[in-house]
């Protein structure tokens, strides 16, 4: 058994660990660093928000929500964990590749809210979701959209990390971040849905050729390296600049090991 089979087994038994380990990731990537921003895209409840504000240095959290109602939640809960701070900007937009493209069919579920997402033009899949009894949803309604370049287009500060968690639309999400990419070279932490190309239209070579033209590295949740062959291993993955491939490898490890993966 790999050490990534093993870990699927722990993560899908302890699905909290993982939120835990993307914060020990990016808390050691923005150690002894000040002045920097951090994007939570699919901010949901704010685990990540809050987390990342509470970064020494950190000056500016991008919050992106796109479900009107877990929004207004995210928002309640902003306001009481963090009265009065001004570093959080709240987005309340669904993230995208066309920039010409500024609002979105959007489907929310009323029974498992984290499992809201964009309706693609793809009707025998419209979403990762599609065919899943177990959930409910509202009818499907338009919300705003922009892409990531968008949203930090006037953005002054360095730019440490983005974690995405967007039910499928995260690579979708990530090719209108080339701008992002290649200007602040952050760390990338998304979902990678195996049904993420069917719905949204888009291909692992293509993926792969966009990473590689930047000069990122794509890994798997443990820290091996992807490629369209093994992409689909694990449902959580990273995005690195290549020239902070080690830095990041270590971490990954770091965080394993106190979990017993050696």
């Amino acid at each position: 058994m790999t050490r990534l089979s093993e870990f699927r087994e722990y993560a899908l038994a302890n699905k909290m660990e993982l939120g835990a380990i993307l914060s020990e990731v990016y808390t050691g990537l923005m150690r002894d660093r000040t002045g920097f921003s951090m994007f939570d895209g699919g901010a949901h409840k704010g685990y990540h928000t809050l987390r990342m504000l509470a970064l020494p240095g950190c000056e500016r959290v991008i919050a992106v929500e796109a479900d009107p109602d877990m929004a207004q939640r995210l928002h309640e809960i902003i306001e009481r964990e963090a009265p009065g701070d001004t570093r959080v900007t709240l987005v309340k937009k669904a993230l995208q590749r066309d920039p010409s493209i500024r609002s979105i069919p959007w489907r929310s579920s009323s029974s498992l809210q984290g499992r809201s997402s964009i309706v693609s033009e793809n009707s025998g899949r419209p979403t990762i979701w599609h065919g899943n009894q177990e959930m409910e949803y509202r009818d499907v309604a338009q919300v705003e959209a922009a892409t990531i370049d968008d949203i930090l287009s006037a953005n002054t500060l360095p730019l440490g990390f983005i974690k995405l968690d967007l039910e499928g639309a995260d690579l979708h999400a990530l090719f209108g971040a080339r701008d992002t990419l290649a200007r602040y070279r952050p760390v990338v932490a998304f979902e990678n849905s195996v049904h993420a190309p069917e719905v949204h239209g888009f291909t692992l070579p293509e993926v792969a050729g966009y990473f590689h033209g930047l000069g990122y590295v794509a890994m798997d949740v443990v820290g091996d390296v992807m490629g369209v062959d093994n992409w689909f291993g694990f449902f959580e993955a990273w995005a690195v600049p290549r020239e902070r491939v080690a830095m990041v490898s270590e971490l990954i490890n770091e965080s394993l090991a106190k979990r017993g993966f050696k």
